[in-house]
This record gives structure tokens, sequence and C-alpha cells, in this order.
């Protein structure tokens, strides 16, 4: 897939979470997503499949008593881990929202853009900047292709 075609696949895809309702544990369009729900069913559309869980249950309030769960999860993606400035279209970027607890992901769009889903707001696109360059606790790479640059 060239950059012209993985920039156009974003743009088709964008709209079709667009009305997406958060659910905590969600894994379905029709009955609701939360983040890492977000990031299955979006790099699904690019042939990545990602675990649903880690094989344990997921309670609401799980970071409580496993706060490196996440990002222990996150790191068996890939060990491709990447700098901010490297940031690319496809890249998985990972935040600490509270607490200093990693407990949120989001999918890079472009070099400043990336797309999330949000408990308060659904599906969002946010800028890497102030807020959320500040709770940016890093970043992995699951699709290696130079073309990337150029988006």
């Amino acid at each position: 897939m060239n950059s012209k075609e993985i920039h156009d696949k974003i743009q088709i895809l964008l709209p079709k979470f667009k009305n997406a309702k958060f659910v905590h544990n969600g894994r379905s369009m029709t009955e609701g997503i939360d983040c890492l729900g977000f990031i299955i069913l979006f790099y699904k559309e690019f042939g990545i499949d990602i675990p649903s869980d880690d094989g344990q249950p997921i309670d609401k309030d799980w970071f409580k008593t496993d706060p490196v769960r996440y990002i222990n999860a996150i790191r068996k993606f890939s060990n491709n881990e990447i700098d901010l400035e490297s940031l690319k279209p496809l890249d998985m970027v990972y935040f600490a929202i509270s607490h200093n607890i990693i407990t949120h992901t989001g999918i890079m769009i472009n070099k400043k853009e990336f797309v999330h889903m949000s408990p308060k707001s659904g599906f969002l696109i946010s800028k890497l900047e102030r807020h959320w360059k500040r709770r940016c606790k890093g970043a992995i790479r699951l699709i290696e292709d130079e073309n990337l640059n150029l988006l």
C-alpha cells in the first residue's frame, strides 16, 4: 500500500467512527467502543489484529490495582518504540491521563493529529500539542513503510 492509498484509506475510515459512542470494554460499533476497541477496529482495516484483552478480565478501575498493565500489553504489539519527533500516520500513541498511569491510546492520522475515543466526547481527532503532548508517554510503530513520511 503506498502513501496515497494509506492516506485515502484513513480519510475513508474517519467518518465511519464519527458517531461511535464510548462504552467501557466496548468492541462493537453498534454497541459502543472504548479506546482499545477503537484501536482494534481501526487497525483491523489495515490487516493488523490487536487482541481485545490480555487474557484477564478488564475491570472498570483495573489501573488502580495494576498500573503497568496497559503499557505492558501495548509493548507486546510491537517492540518498535519511536520518539514523538518521528511520528508517522498509523503510529500508536499512548497517554497517561491521570496519576502518571498509561490508560489511553490513539492512532496518528498525520504528523500532527491523532484519533481516539473519549469517555465524555466519543470519537475525537486531536492535535498532539500542549495538553496531549504533556500526557503522551510514547509511541509504537506497527506498520513500517518509508512512504508514510510523505503524509
